[in-house]
């Protein structure tokens, strides 16, 4: 069915999609930016590129920030672009991609407002594959922060698609531990609620109910969407399950009293679930961890690969002191980009859109890494850290 309808309705925007995929850096665009002695031959190099003169209208001196900016800019054009020739459901799938950044942007404004700072004041760290109606009249300069919550709850959270997401986690954050959730919250009540909540475990938890809204819509498409995208979403749910374990080792959220704020951000699907899952709620340190990978040898070497970093950070020694060593997120960066390419290797389905722009966000990870190295006239360290993208293969 799906070789005889597919191409009917989104055969075009797969085509523009796979498209794109030519337009990744290839070795020698990596090998020239990384002789550049500057930001501004590292603005030369990228006009021989896909990227063209995107940075033509800027001044010099040229800041990171604002090469990392347009390239997700470009990223977010191209993405409008794409979106603009759908039908359902790929017109909803899009939007899904779309959501994980207005999680990011809505929880950098919530942070900057209960630090009063007025919105218009991060734009520029708005990301833009995240910006929604509504948007331009918070960011407006005349927008008063000072007037409460009101305003961004109503604007942010009940007129977004993120808007169940959120509310279902004020509910359970405005309860103690042994109440059940509220029924509705008020608007008036957020300010009082969000004051009190870490914003990294807001993030966190917005994101896991992100990411079950998300698998549960692909499994509902069924056919080769559901097996592509199912797979990487489900490594997608592991790849977090392990960042949380880890990065709570060391901290209070591995403490007996907090060890349930960390298992609720734990999705409820993935290759761990339900028995990895299980066995990691009970983990409090790195031999409990290491004891519940057993049965996973590919998350288990993931771990030995890391657990020298997080050792090191337990005896203060530091990353600094130890270039060898890689966090979690550095390993997951590059076993993701594996998993994104071989999305591109099978047809008629919606995961070369998602995998197109995490691969791309990937490659602006590299261009930002390699443009601070410079700055830093540390070039030496580049290979350290970037991830190639569809490499040659021999």
């Amino acid at each position: 069915m799906e070789l005889s309808m597919f191409n009917v309705n989104h055969g075009f925007c797969e085509a523009v999609a796979r498209g794109l995929r030519s337009g990744f850096l290839g070795p020698e665009d990596y090998r020239r930016m990384g002789t550049s002695d500057s930001l501004e031959d590292m603005r030369s190099a990228l006009e021989e590129t896909d990227y063209g003169t995107f940075l033509q209208d800027e001044p010099s001196p040229l800041l990171v920030s604002t090469i990392s900016k347009k390239c997700y800019e470009k990223l977010a054009d191209e993405f409008r672009y794409l979106k603009a020739q759908t039908v359902e459901p790929l017109t909803t799938f899009m939007d899904f991609i779309a959501r994980e950044k207005m999680i990011d942007n809505v929880c950098m404004i919530i942070q900057g407002a209960l630090n009063n700072k007025a919105p218009a004041e991060l734009q520029e760290k708005v990301h833009p594959l995240g910006i929604f109606e509504g948007m331009k009249v918070i960011m407006s300069e005349t927008f008063d922060i000072q007037g409460g919550f009101d305003d961004v709850y109503r604007i942010f959270l009940v007129d977004t698609p993120i808007g169940p997401y959120f509310e279902e986690y004020l509910k359970v954050a405005d309860t103690e531990k042994d109440e059940m959730p509220r029924a509705g919250i008020e608007t008036s009540q957020v300010g009082g609620i969000l004051t009190k909540q870490d914003l990294e475990i807001m993030k966190a938890t917005l994101k896991k109910a992100w990411l079950e809204d998300f698998h549960s819509f692909v499994q509902g498409i069924g056919g080769t969407t559901a097996e592509v995208m199912g797979h990487m979403l489900k490594m997608e749910a592991d790849f977090r399950v392990l960042l949380v374990t880890l990065n709570a080792l060391n901290t209070n959220l591995s403490t007996e009293a907090k060890l349930q704020d960390r298992n609720a951000l734990y999705p409820s699907f993935g290759y761990l679930y339900p028995e990895g899952t299980r066995e990691l709620r009970k983990v409090w340190n790195e031999t409990t961890v290491r004891a519940a990978l057993e049965p996973y040898s590919k998350y288990l070497h993931l771990f030995d690969q890391v657990k020298q970093f997080y050792e090191s950070e337990t005896s203060g020694e530091g990353r600094n002191m130890q270039p060898g060593f890689q966090s979690i997120e550095d390993l997951i960066y590059a076993e993701n980009v594996h998993m994104y390419e071989m999305a591109f290797e099978q047809q008629y389905h919606f995961g070369v859109f998602y995998a197109w722009v995490k691969l791309r966000e990937q490659e602006i990870r590299n261009i930002r890494w390699i443009a601070n190295m410079v700055i830093l006239n540390t070039k030496e360290h580049i290979d350290d850290t970037i991830v190639p993208i569809f490499q040659p293969r021999l």
